[in-house]
């Protein structure tokens, strides 16, 4: 789907929220802050999975 071809209903759900937020300020903080703390919570998360696969390919090459 091009550009073009986005409509202005599709568009009313995402554009309608700025100005909400920007009336707000304490939504827009708000916001902010959930976005910074699911950043940080996604980053320790994939963060945890490379670790997981560097231990288990050192207990690969362990021999017991």
């Amino acid at each position: 789907m091009t550009t073009a071809a986005i409509s202005a209903a599709d568009m009313t759900t995402v554009t309608s929220a700025w100005p909400a937020l920007l009336a707000d300020p304490h939504a827009l903080l708000e916001t902010i802050i959930v976005v910074g703390l699911v950043s940080l919570a996604m980053i320790g998360f994939f963060t945890g999975l490379k670790e997981l696969a560097q231990d288990l390919r050192n207990l690969r090459k362990v021999k017991i």
